[in-house]
């Protein structure tokens, strides 16, 4: 048996036990039969339609390999040899196989030339177009010069279809190289092309390629807006949302030709698609800007069909539609009055959807719609989705707090309603409500007291409403009777208590109803008091302490600080009632269809606020290198992430700084925020009033500006310092503030009230203070929003600042900043 085993075992193949090479062999042996395939199929002028779909099939096959990630580039050379083909699937798989090796083999892309060129002369204008666009397509920069002649003889073919491959071709040399690109007539002929072109498809590409490379400013003139408009209904519905974002930058001359353009427009608000419609709209909006009484029928005109696409059954463009609706109704409330019942929500509305509409109905309730409004969101209570409940809840809420003074009492009576509803987060989120009105409008207390006083606080789940209701039977403990025995279990049951918002209530409504009630309320203060020292919440200890040493050292105080007197004062005003995307309105409107009316706030909120430059032409080398930090100069040794450990701003224990080097004035080795050292002081000032500072440029600075220290230090060291400090740093004189200056942070605060965010600041006097900040302006002409970094050295002895502004502005916005800065630091202290 055992020699029977060992002749078993020298009979298996040696190969058998490795699996790898056998693979390895198989897929050479498969690679040689493709080879071969191809030859064969090569030295055939004329095959039969059965060697066409032979030759067909093995394409197939290998276009499979190349997806799953074989590498059939050893096949490279035998495929051009095909490339006489005149089958065309056979000859589009043949491109895709050149275009998908061709950057990462560019020696053997040079073999493609001839091929290519002849192709871009055959008699099939599909040929040519195909072949244009898969020379553009390869990226290789030693192909530019054959490329730009290709492009060049497919602007001018007979046929659109080749005109519009090669319009895009232009891009690509473009980015490949932008310098062979200037010294051609190309663009000049593209830009001829705008509006001489008879095909719809090749000018819409011109378009598309001149944004890209001009930017889309250059576009908004006069001639080249109304040509496309003339002719905007030839366009596909993604190129007529282009040439209308174009039409929107335009800037009408007088009302004359405003009414022109909207005329000719007039139509496009009609079409099925709800991004053609918007894009009309936002031209109407920006062309009557200044034009009040056109601006409110623009909102009568586009009020009709963007309700009608909002209905769509489509829930994403149906929410895009409605936010933008959204957006409109909060500008001009009282032009979509007469529309509520749109808003009223419908079983197949996606809640995102009904929360738009809630907030619309809050918007357009007046005194003649407020009870029809009201009665449709005490419908929404009873909604399976309980978030939609609670917002109908803050809805009926808001109504009241801001409503007509007629309205409010039946708004009120049908909210205290809800007070006994059978859903928890429905009686829950009323009692919040009431706890707001109460504090907006004094004649509801009574009201509202009877129908909350035989409400035990253990039964509220949510925490802010046992605080509301906390709060409430202390503030109007005087009228209710009961009061101090329906606190009296949360009270005894304090320690248990998990919630420190709700903690925090029953300490302080003890403390008011004390004084409002002191014989029952005097044994459970203590105990709550006792409770609160002993709790191991630190915010909960510290106010149970402050409130026992009032009371040992100055009741009459105790009973200031808490409030617990009878004198009231009516609240007219809630932030936490106010939608907050209402502090960026204006923005989001300049932003009409766009993200930023989705999203509900400007795009700088939630786009990278660095604006890098992402490359169309990603090389095989590039896709090892895109690791590299911004200034790292290529250095694969620098990561992507290296800010995390070298970052502008160090958190670490010792309190120190740390920075980015490459500063003006700043060697390679010394950090940006190296304040242990006094820097070196210019020796004179600038007179802000004889200073060049384009004297008529103004400036407005957005409020409350985000950044963070890596995005700082990225844009510091990519950015081009403003007009005035190209040739080094503005020495301005500061204000009288400056003698005061102990620490970098009364500045700081100073600069804030400007619109000055700082990043970073350090340095006490007598030494040099050094103060890092960004500020940024909205620019409405490019609906784009600039960012300004500042850098701050201050000498608190001379009273002198010197200042270093770098930005990606324009001169005449970087030269407005410089002057308003000199202004505020003037100010300073005055």
């Amino acid at each position: 048996r055992a020699s029977r085993a060992r002749g078993s075992a020298s009979s298996v193949p040696r190969h058998a036990s490795c699996p790898s090479t056998m693979t390895e062999s198989r897929r050479g042996n498969e690679l040689a039969e493709m080879s071969a395939a191809l030859r064969a199929h090569a030295s055939k002028a004329n095959p039969t339609k059965d060697q066409q779909h032979a030759r067909r099939a093995l394409f197939q096959r290998i276009i499979q390999y190349l997806t799953i990630g074989i590498d059939m580039s050893p096949l490279f050379s035998d495929v051009i040899m095909n490339a006489h083909t005149k089958d065309m699937a056979t000859k589009k798989m043949l491109y895709h196989y050149l275009t998908f090796y061709a950057q990462q083999k560019p020696d053997l892309a040079l073999l493609t030339v001839n091929t290519l060129q002849k192709d871009c002369a055959d008699e099939d204008p599909v040929i040519r177009g195909l072949a244009v666009r898969s020379m553009a397509s390869m990226r290789v920069p030693d192909l530019v010069e054959y490329l730009i002649g290709a492009v060049t003889r497919g602007l001018q073919d007979k046929h659109p279809y080749p005109r519009k491959t090669a319009a895009m071709g232009v891009l690509k040399i473009h980015d490949l190289d932008r310098e062979a690109l200037l010294e051609t007539e190309i663009l000049q002929t593209v830009r001829a092309m705008v509006l001489t072109d008879q095909n719809a498809a090749t000018v819409a590409n011109c378009v598309a390629t001149l944004i890209e490379i001009d930017g889309p400013q250059s576009l908004a003139t006069k001639q080249i807006v109304y040509g496309l408009i003339n002719r905007i209904k030839d366009f596909t519905e993604w190129s007529q949302v282009t040439i209308l974002q174009l039409c929107a930058l335009y800037k009408c001359a007088n009302k004359t030709e405003t009414f022109d353009v909207m005329n000719a427009l007039e139509d496009r608000l009609q079409h099925s698609n709800s991004a053609v419609v918007l894009a009309t709209v936002k031209c109407f909006l920006n062309a009557t800007l200044e034009l009040p009484e056109v601006h409110q029928q623009v909102f009568e005109k586009v009020k009709a069909p963007l309700l009608t696409l909002a209905q769509t059954d489509q829930q994403e463009p149906a929410y895009a539609v409605w936010a933008h609706l959204h957006l409109l109704v909060q500008r001009a409330p009282p032009l979509f009055a007469t529309e509520y019942k749109s808003f009223f929500t419908r079983v197949s509305d996606a809640p995102a959807v009904k929360r738009l509409k809630i907030e619309m109905l809050i918007a357009v309730a007046d005194h003649k719609n407020t009870y029809e409004i009201c009665d449709e969101l005490g419908e929404y209570t009873s909604d399976v989705d309980v978030s939609i409940a609670k917002s109908a809840i803050n809805a009926i809420c808001e109504i009241a707090l801001r409503g007509d003074a007629d309205a409010t009492p039946a708004v009120v009576a049908r909210l205290t309603q809800f007070v006994h509803h059978g859903s928890t987060h429905v009686v829950d989120r009323t009692l919040v409500a009431l706890a707001l009105i109460t504090r907006a409008h004094f004649k509801f207390i009574d009201t509202v007291v009877a129908s909350i006083q035989n409400l035990e606080i253990e039964d509220r789940e949510d925490p802010d409403a046992r605080v509301a209701l906390v709060y409430m039977l202390a503030e109007f403990g005087d009228v209710t009777p009961n009061a101090p025995y329906l606190l009296e279990p949360a009270l005894e049951s304090f320690s248990n208590e998990t919630n420190s918002g709700v903690k925090l209530q029953l300490l302080t409504s003890a403390m008011r109803l004390f004084f409002k009630r002191p014989c029952e309320m005097r044994a459970m203060l203590g105990k709550v008091l006792q409770q609160g020292t002993e709790d191991g919440d630190q915010d909960v200890h510290d106010r149970a302490v402050m409130y026992t040493r009032l009371l040992r050292k100055d009741p009459d105080a105790a009973q200031r600080v808490v409030g617990g007197g009878d004198t009231r004062e009516e609240i007219n005003h809630f932030y936490d009632a106010c939608d907050k995307s209402q502090k960026y309105a204006a923005e989001i409107f300049h932003e009409f269809n766009t993200l930023s009316v989705v999203y509900r706030k400007p795009w700088f909120m939630f786009a990278p606020d660095v604006r890098t430059h992402v490359s169309r032409v990603l090389s095989a080398d590039d896709l090892g290198a895109q690791g590299g930090a911004v200034g790292s100069g290529g250095d694969p040794n620098v990561a992507a992430g290296a800010f995390a450990s070298d970052a502008l701003i160090d958190f670490g224990d010792d309190g120190g700084f740390s920075g980015v080097s490459g500063v003006s004035g700043v060697s390679g080795d010394t950090n940006l925020l190296d304040l242990m050292a006094p820097a070196p002081m210019p020796s004179g000032v600038v007179d802000t009033q004889s200073f060049n500072f384009a004297d008529h440029a103004t400036i407005d600075l957005v409020a409350s500006p985000q950044m963070d220290a890596a995005t700082f230090q990225a844009r510091w060291e990519s950015s081009g310092a403003s007009p005035g400090c190209v040739g080094g740093a503005l020495p301005f004189a500061m204000g009288p503030g400056f003698t005061q200056l102990t620490s970098a942070q009364p500045l700081c605060d100073y600069l804030a009230t400007k619109n000055f965010v700082t990043i970073a600041s350090g340095g006490t006097p007598p030494a040099a203070i050094k103060v890092f900040a960004h500020a940024a302006s909205f620019d409405h002409t490019k609906q784009t929003r600039v960012v300004f970094l500042c850098e701050l050295l201050v000498d608190p002895g001379k009273g002198t600042v010197s200042v270093t502004i770098k930005s990606d502005a324009s001169a005449e916005r970087g030269s407005a900043l410089e002057r308003h800065l000199a202004d505020v630091m003037t100010g300073f202290g005055g």
